[in-house]
């Protein structure tokens, strides 16, 4: 019923049976059903964890941030004296008109300390931003909001939930902030006090010190998984509390392809258009350590799972010795008849093919369904273990990310099948050369 020699001889030796060959042919195929869907699903959550972490950054992240310095710090040629302190306004004005740019705002940023009457201090970065229309970063950070709104127009905070869980704070409830400089000021003032050699004075000078917090009110709060965990106030409060006047820390620049940050920042520093007194910092230069490390550890896992899959070929080339052994009469009665060497050579790799296509179906199936129910497997794995697989913490994502490739599937399908073919290859190649007078004596 088949014409074709080789594959119809390939068949009947795979033919189930309670023999040694049909349980190493077993074997194989599971071997390559592993490989196959490990790498399909390593793969899938390795590209889905990378492309959700550049979205998540993304997503509360600045594009880029001109930042303007305190004094200027660079080298100046000889003769040149140090530039004047620039006007934000002005590089603002001229921020807003660079091509790509979406929205350029001013903003204030530091650390500070944040308590209530019943909860020890928590430090974490507070970011001033002005509210308008046009703001892009204040629209992309809304979308993270659990609680209340992005109301930034009066005397409002909009913390993360994590910081209202140690805090034990709720939407409503006040917050007193203290600015890091004051912190510093105050525990300078008290060393200065402690130092000084008469008692009296030193503890008249600890009396001067008063240090006024800032209450604000919580008027939102944002998911920290997905908006990390800064915190947010009005443009105004955040100048206040830094001590910054009518000044700003820097100018927020959000743009159509964030891709481009780079290019953006290397443009600015290449042309006039940025004053000396100003420095760029984008989102890949903040966090160019974790998306590097994301990458280091996608090739060398992808290094790691290729030996998998080398040793399911491996699997395959045991099959293909034990069936070339046992069939040693059989082909030598071929080779008597007339066959050619690439005849025989063609039956064990149809042999090798159809074990690879199989295992390939199998693990594909495999894979696809344990990423379907990946987040499931692994909440029944942290239960069983008492450990965590994937905390959010070293991750910043709650669910287990997963983004399926055509051109993925397509490599991992490709590898079995070349390397299953390469491993059946070699023994196949020896059998063919048999010499049939001597297989037929033995």
């Amino acid at each position: 019923m088949i014409s074709n020699a080789p594959f119809f001889l390939a068949l009947r030796y795979l033919r189930p049976k309670r023999s040694l060959v049909s349980i190493i042919s077993l074997i194989s195929v599971l071997g390559v059903m592993l490989g196959v869907g490990v790498l399909v699903v390593v793969m899938s959550v390795f590209k889905g964890w990378q492309v959700e972490f550049k979205e998540l950054l993304l997503g509360f992240e600045p594009h880029v941030v001109l930042v303007q310095d305190a004094r200027y710090t660079g080298e100046l040629p000889e003769g040149v004296p140090e530039p004047e302190r620039s006007n934000w306004r002005e590089v603002l004005k001229q921020m807003k008109a660079m091509p790509g740019v979406l929205s350029a705002t001013p903003m204030a940023e530091n650390t500070i300390a944040a308590r209530t009457a019943d909860s020890d201090p928590e430090g974490v970065e507070l970011f001033g931003l002005q509210d308008s229309p046009d703001n892009g970063l204040m629209q992309k950070l809304s979308k993270h909001i659990v609680e209340g709104s992005f109301d930034l127009k009066q005397d409002n905070i909009i913390i993360t939930d994590k910081l209202a869980k140690k805090l034990g704070v709720k939407l409503g409830d006040p917050l007193s902030i203290l600015a890091s400089d004051t912190i510093r000021q105050m525990i300078k003032d008290l060393r200065t006090a402690e130092e000084s050699a008469d008692p009296q004075a030193a503890q008249a000078a600890k009396d001067e010190i008063v240090v006024l917090p800032r209450d604000l009110t919580i008027v939102g709060i944002l998911r920290a998984d997905t908006a990390g965990e800064r915190c947010y106030a009005p443009l105004f409060v955040a100048q206040e509390l830094f001590n910054l006047d009518d000044d700003v820390s820097g100018i927020e620049v959000e743009l159509a392809d964030p891709s481009q940050a780079d290019a953006f920042a290397e443009a600015l520093y290449d042309g006039d258009t940025l004053p000396l007194d100003w420095n760029v910092r984008t989102w890949t230069m903040e966090h160019g350590s974790r998306l590097q490390s994301v990458e280091n550890q996608q090739s060398l896992m992808y290094f790691l799972l290729f030996f998998i899959m080398l040793v399911a070929a491996i699997c395959v080339m045991n099959t293909t010795i034990t069936v070339t052994v046992q069939k040693r009469r059989e082909i030598g009665i071929l080779t008597a008849l007339g066959s050619r060497a690439q005849q025989i050579v063609a039956i064990f790799l149809a042999q090798a093919g159809i074990v690879a296509l199989v295992g390939i179906v199998l693990g594909l199936a495999g894979g696809m369904t344990v990423l379907h129910f990946r987040n499931d497997l692994r909440d029944f794995i942290s239960e069983a273990t008492g450990r965590d697989f994937f905390p959010q913490d070293i991750y910043f994502l709650s669910e287990i990310p997963s983004q399926v490739q055509m051109v993925d599937l397509s490599f991992i399908c490709g590898l079995a099948i070349v390397l299953c073919l390469l491993a059946a290859l070699i023994p196949a190649f020896f059998a063919a050369r048999v010499d049939p007078a001597v297989a037929l004596r033995d």
